[in-house]
């Protein structure tokens, strides 16, 4: 017989080791939804199938193929994105009461258009998490260390600087979900617009940067373009007086082809070594 479910004041709705197909992309999730208060905690990893063309007809008709993951890969994006959500997940304050089939497309929205597959590497303070007393998603392992998967980039000694500054300037631009903050000793949804300017070279990863970071309350609305110029102006100018070096992961150097289809994974690259907050400043410049 069918039954009738709805959720109470404790409803909390998990799972570990989801799969989520999009596109050529395989994404594996865990996550936890708290109904009545509309937190969402997780942390994902993304395995990129590879493609190839298979003729259907005679008539010359193609169909493009994933190479779907073996079960030893979906075990290793399994584990990794486990780890991610024990040490670095992602908290977002989201509606409340959303349905079962409503979770998955927030967490996508998300990992396009805020944070990505991994929280920040210091724990939000916008929950009232303690660190002393709070839940698994909460620990002190938030903090970077030897046995997590960040990598630390530095300044490099083998960098090429005569061909990186002839390199093409390229601009990537990103809004983060709001959060409530103090602003002006009042306790308001702010949103954090960043905006950076870099230049790379695809053999090698070699990669330096400049950022700007607009910070403001969400009823303020999106930046007019000549605020947003001279946002731009202002990372461009960090660039090119005192870069930020950092070297891009081998599994995304093709999104530094000059006609890439899209640097979703170079811009989280880039925005993590923005976050790691040396000395606790945003690494906006070097």
């Amino acid at each position: 017989m069918p039954f009738t479910t709805s959720y109470g004041p404790t409803t909390t709705v998990q799972e570990s080791g989801l799969w989520v197909y999009d596109g050529t992309r395989r994404i594996c999730l865990n996550y936890k939804y708290e109904t009545q208060t509309g937190i969402l905690t997780y942390a994902a990893c993304v395995y990129r199938c590879e493609t190839y063309d298979t003729v259907l007809d005679a008539n010359g008709g193609t169909q493009t193929v994933c190479v779907e993951p073996d079960e030893g890969q979906m075990r290793s994006h399994a584990e990794t994105a486990s780890r991610r959500y024990h040490l670095r997940p992602v908290i977002i304050q989201t509606k409340t009461q959303l349905e079962y089939d409503e979770i998955i497309p927030v967490i996508r929205h998300e990992m396009c258009h805020g944070y990505g597959v991994k929280g920040p590497r210091y724990l939000p303070t916008v929950f009232g998490y303690d660190c002393d007393s709070a839940s698994d998603t909460s620990s002190n392992t938030f903090l970077s260390d030897a046995s997590s998967d960040i990598t630390e980039y530095g300044m490099e000694d083998d960098i090429d600087w005569d061909t990186l500054v002839t390199k093409p300037l390229r601009k990537l631009r990103y809004v983060t979900t709001s959060s409530v903050e103090n602003y002006k000793g009042d306790k308001m949804r702010i949103v954090r617009e960043f905006f950076i300017a870099f230049r790379a070279i695809k053999k090698t990863g070699q990669l330096i940067y400049g950022a700007a970071i607009s910070r403001r309350p969400e009823w303020c609305g999106n930046l007019d373009d000549d605020m947003a110029d001279a946002h731009y102006e202002t990372a461009i100018g960090r660039l090119d007086k005192k870069p930020v070096v950092m070297r891009v992961s081998p599994d995304n150097l093709e999104q530094l082809k000059s006609k890439a289809p899209h640097r979703e994974d170079v811009m989280y690259e880039i925005l993590d070594m923005i976050k790691s907050r040396p000395g606790g400043k945003f690494l906006i410049r070097g």
